[in-house]
């Protein structure tokens, strides 16, 4: 599906919300003849939307939950990003560096927020 098909589908669906039954209707016709020229009927439709909603649901990434080797993996990671500012990846080397050989990620909940923003800021919620 091309990009303007997409936005067109969206520009529709959102008319199928108005309060004049005529209205509603013409935008329900038209989002079939949409979805057709589309190559994808309202059952593929619906799966679209369920799957997104279902991402949305999901819980952001966080360090919270993670062990303390994960946690090293995903620092370095973030130590490579070039968002991270030398005192950034001078923070998480030393974060690493604590953690090593540690089961547990003993990290305050004030390390974590700093760890998840700074996440966030190199990789979006996701």
């Amino acid at each position: 599906m091309s990009a303007v098909a997409a936005r067109r589908i969206g520009k529709t669906l959102a008319l199928l919300g108005s309060l004049e039954d005529g209205e509603a209707l013409a935008a329900a016709r038209a989002l079939g003849r949409l979805l057709d020229g589309a190559g994808i009927d309202h059952h593929a439709l619906a799966a679209l939307v369920t799957a997104e909603l279902e991402r949305r649901a999901r819980p952001a990434f966080t360090f919270a939950g993670m062990g303390a080797r994960a946690a090293r993996k995903m620092m370095a990671h973030l130590a490579r990003q070039p968002i991270a500012s030398v005192a950034d990846r001078a923070r998480l080397e030393w974060f690493r560096e604590r953690l090593l050989g540690a089961r547990d990620l003993d990290l305050s909940a004030q390390e974590v927020a700093w760890l998840d923003g700074l996440w966030r800021q190199a990789n979006g919620a996701g």
